[in-house]
């Protein structure tokens, strides 16, 4: 476990002496323990070079799933050294829901409803169930699913979203091949179905910068190095203000899939997570 958490430590991070600091161990100490792990696992997590220390292939896959399991463990660890308090609600969302739409609202759920806790956890992919310490889940989904209940927040529709003086040098679809795509690992047919609906060779678009999530996506766009797509709650509050543009009209629609708060049926029933429901709603509708 000490070594995981080196590992974790310095991917995270970046560096050596970041994660000793963090870990309040010697940066010899890091190195010794990432070795070990290595030799362990069969597989080299870093490359070391000069004054750099960059990821492997194999570090670049591991890291995200080893950050994401000392999450979970660490969240697990809260729950149970939590003291009984009041009324809580336990929502789960993606991590790029959760930093571009749901965080930055919570503090009007708190202003508005100090008594009731709200404690977010977030977690990759889409569930099949919930967990039995989650009241509910917000998914980009096809529905609530087989033994679920819910209700549909907002479509799914993608578009293209860039910095204001990059996006006032696309004028047309097809200028995209001047500027650097920036693509989401997980969603590889995103591009290729927005281009397709407006007649774009991807062919001609070779320039791509590709990156884990969404968020990182649209940091980098909002950073102006590209152009990212985007779905509305992840940009709403960057169009409102300006820090992104959307320069074509051009909308693609998902037919089966939307984002919905899903639970378990008859769980609305509950005090708090009625008022959590209905400021959902009453925030969507905004």
């Amino acid at each position: 476990m000490k070594g995981l958490r080196a590992v974790e430590a310095a991917i995270r991070l970046g560096s050596f002496t970041r994660a000793a600091d963090e870990l309040n161990v010697t940066q010899t100490a890091i190195s010794r323990l990432v070795r070990e792990v290595e030799l362990w696992l069969g597989h080299t997590l870093f490359e070391r070079r000069a004054n750099t220390l960059e990821l492997s292939e194999s570090g670049r896959v591991f890291g995200p799933r080893l950050s994401d399991a000392f999450r979970e463990l660490e969240s697990a660890v809260a729950s149970l050294q939590r003291r009984p308090g009041g009324p809580s609600v336990t929502v789960t969302v993606g991590p790029t829901f959760a930093m571009r739409w749901l965080i930055p609202r919570l503090p009007g759920f708190q202003r508005a409803h100090p008594g009731i806790e709200v404690r977010v956890v977030t977690a990759i992919g889409e569930p099949t169930e919930l967990r039995p310490d989650w009241t509910a889940t917000i998914r980009l989904a096809e529905g609530p699913g087989a033994g679920h209940a819910g209700r549909q927040l907002f479509t799914a529709a993608l578009f293209p979203v860039a910095a204001p003086a990059l996006a006032a040098q696309l004028k047309k679809p097809s200028d995209l091949a001047r500027q650097t795509l920036l693509e989401v690992e997980h969603s590889p047919q995103d591009w290729p179905r927005w281009l397709a609906a407006a007649g774009v060779d991807p062919a001609k678009l070779r320039r791509r910068l590709s990156f884990d999530y969404s968020a990182f996506a649209l940091q980098a766009a909002l950073d102006g190095l590209g152009v990212a797509l985007a779905r509305a709650p992840y940009v709403a509050d960057d169009l409102a203000a300006g820090r992104l543009v959307k320069p074509f009209e051009l909308v693609v629609g998902e037919e089966r899939r939307a984002w919905y708060v899903i639970h378990r049926p008859g769980a609305e029933t509950d005090a708090p997570f009625a008022v959590f429901l209905d400021w959902l709603a009453a925030v969507v509708g905004d």
